[in-house]
């Protein structure tokens, strides 16, 4: 039974084992009390382009907020529709709304750091939360809840924004993709190990967000500017999790398979400026889920049935257990029981876009 590839096996396994228990059990089974802060000033921070009909949804939604002190910041940035002639028309029967216009210059090529760090600068509170505007909160204690994470000192609160259901395969890779990223930078920060955040359910202070030059930061790159701060900035001490449903922003499904990818293949290029730890981290629990199942296969090509019964015993009544129940605390449905096939997929799947993104230069988001 001990050949060399059954030690291989469990090898890997002891890695999966410790990320399992030391990390994604937490997200899985540590139920922490929410209490909405409804008394804890907040900026909610929008930054759009060319997005006026959500906007006109999104808005009157995020107004009508059970939370008693809080203003909300639309940054038009630089749209060639009307939403800034429609921020212009509501902010008169919205004392809360605080419209900024961003004018289109043709000598500067700027993303979204620029706008970010307008609307930031224009919040007039210290607590800030981010969101888009294809995104819609669950209730009416989206602010509240997540405000709730700046207690006892935190700079940094990290939420959880699924997508939207709808039918096609696109949409079943998107939100899986999606449950599995927020499973694992929510299972590290509960573990003391905050590496990002998704600017669609984000917070931090202002305070945090210029001392630490954030609007400067990253802004040569495209995608994930929000990911690198909150990792360059981000520490055990103060930085809070908040996986309560009423914190849950939902987003708009991508359209197409083709969008999907090329999104993805942006967020590739973000991970290679993560400290080295988490790139140590994020880069060795794909590496051991490889190694486990090829392992695996060839321990029952070569008939070692004891060390493959082993080893698929410790996944089916110990890992996976875990990972359906870290998917359920997130809403992710029916997904989490299709987790170990959605798992061999983007095992073949994940590499093969990141090698294109080395072949193939992924073009900036504009």
């Amino acid at each position: 039974m001990w050949s060399v590839d059954f030690i291989v096996m469990l090898s890997a396994l002891v890695v999966l084992l410790f990320f399992h228990g030391a990390m994604f059990a937490r997200l899985a089974f540590k139920q922490v009390a929410v209490e909405p802060e409804v008394n804890i000033p907040v900026s909610v921070v929008i930054c759009a382009r060319n997005e006026s009909e959500r906007l006109a949804y999104l808005i009157p939604v995020l107004l009508a907020q059970d939370h008693k002190e809080f203003e909300l910041v639309v940054v038009n940035d630089r749209s060639d529709d009307d939403t800034w002639e429609m921020l212009q028309n509501m902010q008169p029967l919205h004392p809360r709304l605080r419209p900024v216009n961003i004018q289109a210059d043709e000598k500067f090529n700027y993303g979204k750091k620029i706008a970010l760090g307008v609307g930031v600068r224009t919040a007039k509170y210290d607590n800030v939360l981010l969101t888009d505007a294809d995104c819609e909160p669950h209730g009416k204690d989206w602010i509240s809840t997540m405000a709730s994470g700046f207690s006892n000192g935190r700079k940094i609160v990290v939420g959880h924004s699924p997508y939207a259901f709808q039918p096609g395969i696109t949409n079943v890779l998107e939100r899986y993709d999606s449950t599995v990223k927020t499973m694992q930078y929510m299972s590290f920060a509960m573990a003391g190990f905050p590496y990002m955040g998704v600017g669609r359910n984000l917070g931090y202070t202002s305070d945090l967000f210029f001392s630490a030059k954030g609007q400067r930061r990253h802004g040569e790159l495209m995608s994930g500017d929000d990911d690198l701060f909150i990792n360059e900035v981000a520490r055990a001490n103060n930085t809070s999790v908040v996986a309560d449903p009423r914190s849950f922003m939902t987003t708009s499904p991508t359209p197409d398979l083709g969008t999907w990818v090329r999104r993805k293949r942006r967020h590739y290029t973000t991970a290679a400026h993560y400290r080295f730890v988490h790139q140590f981290l994020l880069t060795l629990l794909p590496f051991a889920r490889v190694t486990f199942w090829a392992a695996l296969i060839v321990l029952a090509i070569r008939g070692n049935w004891v060390g493959f019964a082993i080893g698929l015993g410790v996944e089916l009544f110990i890992l996976l257990p875990i990972t359906i129940a870290a998917m359920k605390r997130l809403h992710a449905g029916l997904l989490a029981w299709f987790a170990l096939p959605l798992e061999w997929l983007f095992l073949l799947l994940d590499p093969l876009l990141y090698t294109s993104t080395i072949l193939v230069k992924p073009k900036r988001w504009k």
